[in-house]
């Protein structure tokens, strides 16, 4: 299995986030350095794209990296913007069930050190189809009689 994971989606948007904050303040500094003497709707151009971040902002962007491990898979998430990344290993002895979410999510149960059963929801909103299915069919392969509920 090669390794499954988002990461030029994911910077694709965040470029495109960096490249927006560079464009407001240009907006800023051309209304009120360059041209002051423009009227104030210019300002609404730089604030009109926020319309089409809205989704966005429901839907923020994770870094999902799913890797083959000993018996099972590894799948690193990590936050836009932040530095610190969870982990989770899957084995055939851990990966107890799937739990239903909604469509951005694929819900996990799986036992901790001390054979508890715990949730965890991974975000694959961000993912490619392939990507997703190949992550799909990569659990099925680890457990393929995890029921769904």
């Amino acid at each position: 299995m090669k390794d499954i994971n988002n990461k030029g989606r994911v910077n694709r948007f965040k470029y495109l986030l960096y490249f927006y904050g560079v464009f407001v303040v240009f907006m800023f500094v051309y209304k009120f350095i360059i041209a002051p003497d423009l009227p104030n709707l210019i300002l609404l151009a730089a604030f009109a794209p926020l319309f089409g971040f809205m989704s966005s902002f429901v839907n923020w962007p994770l870094y999902v990296h799913a890797a083959e491990a000993d018996g099972g898979m590894v799948i690193n998430t990590q936050k836009l913007f932040s530095k610190k990344q969870k982990s989770l290993l899957i084995t055939k002895y851990n990966f107890d069930s799937y739990f239903e979410t909604d469509h951005l999510h694929i819900g996990l149960n799986v036992l901790d050190e001390n054979d508890k059963l715990k949730k965890h929801k991974i975000k694959v909103s961000w993912m490619r189809l392939k990507d997703l299915r190949a992550l799909e069919d990569k659990l099925k392969e680890i457990n393929p009689y995890a029921p769904m509920k």
